[in-house]
């Protein structure tokens, strides 16, 4: 990254939805493939987590050094199983891929807080 304050990744995620029995199963394939995914080189992030107000809501998020990264990673067996999960998904799953370009950091926030605040 530019600095501690830009951003610069290929970020993807996924919210999707499971029958109560199911949640578990998904969880534990996603959950299976997180060491993996975050032990390849680029791979800034991963994570999977359940939404508190609706138990059969599943949240996946990834985020890449690179779009070449990230590219690579979408053609592996680790991602395979990331698909499995999603075509397990009781509805068409809700995913975002793409870059992500921009800034990060309180001073940011603070940009929009405080309107006499500096531009970054």
């Amino acid at each position: 990254m530019a600095s501690a304050d830009t951003l610069n990744l290929a970020t993807c995620s996924a919210d999707m939805c499971f029958p109560a029995e199911n949640v578990e199963q998904a969880v534990r394939l996603l959950l299976s493939t997180k060491r993996d995914i975050l032990a390849k080189r680029g791979c800034r992030a991963c994570d999977v987590s359940t939404e508190a107000a609706d138990a059969g809501v599943v949240h996946y998020r990834e985020e890449w050094e690179s779009e070449a990264a990230f590219r690579e990673h979408v053609r592996s067996e680790e991602f395979r199983r990331v698909l499995i999960a999603m075509d397990m998904s009781s509805e068409e799953p809700r995913i975002v891929a793409g870059n992500l370009t921009g800034h990060s950091g309180m001073a940011y926030l603070r940009e929009f807080r405080e309107p006499n605040s500096a531009p970054l």
